[in-house]
């Protein structure tokens, strides 16, 4: 189903770049085509919840001390955080959520993922760099847990 604009919820499970104008957003129980670039829909979905990418950047900057290829607090209400496939500057980046995350394993050089929801992608990223990505979110949800309790 193609739709013209989207807010991520907490049953998005990845945010897919098609190409530099088509995204593909997957959630638990539907499919959706969108008329942006990935990038465009993190940054919308951060202003929804009442930040900016750049804002939430700059805070997952200071939390790890990392610079690169930087995980997202979309909304931290509901421990919604997304890790990038590549740098978020590339036009091929693509959004995984961490919290929807079931398994994930090498698949011919790149990463098959397997979400809660029985859905699975196969993902143009190393085995390894997705698991540096995944460890890098887990520790951006484990310092934001610390202080909000």
């Amino acid at each position: 189903m193609e739709i013209d604009s989207y807010e991520i919820t907490k049953d998005t499970c990845a945010i897919l770049n098609i190409d530099n104008d088509v995204t593909k957003i997957i959630e638990d129980n539907q499919e959706y085509l969108l008329p942006k670039r990935s990038f465009e829909v993190m940054e919308d979905s951060c202003v929804y919840y009442g930040s900016s990418f750049e804002g939430r950047l700059k805070g997952t900057k200071m939390m790890l001390g990392a610079t690169y290829k930087l995980p997202i607090i979309i909304e931290e209400s509901n421990n919604i955080i997304f890790f990038p496939t590549t740098g978020n500057n590339n036009s091929k980046c693509s959004w995984i959520a961490l919290n929807k995350i079931s398994s994930y394993e090498p698949k011919g050089g790149y990463t098959k993922v397997t979400f809660d929801c029985g859905k699975s992608i196969v993902l143009k990223i190393t085995y390894s760099s997705f698991e540096m990505q995944l460890l890098r979110a887990t520790r951006l949800q484990n310092l934001l847990s610390k202080r909000t309790v």
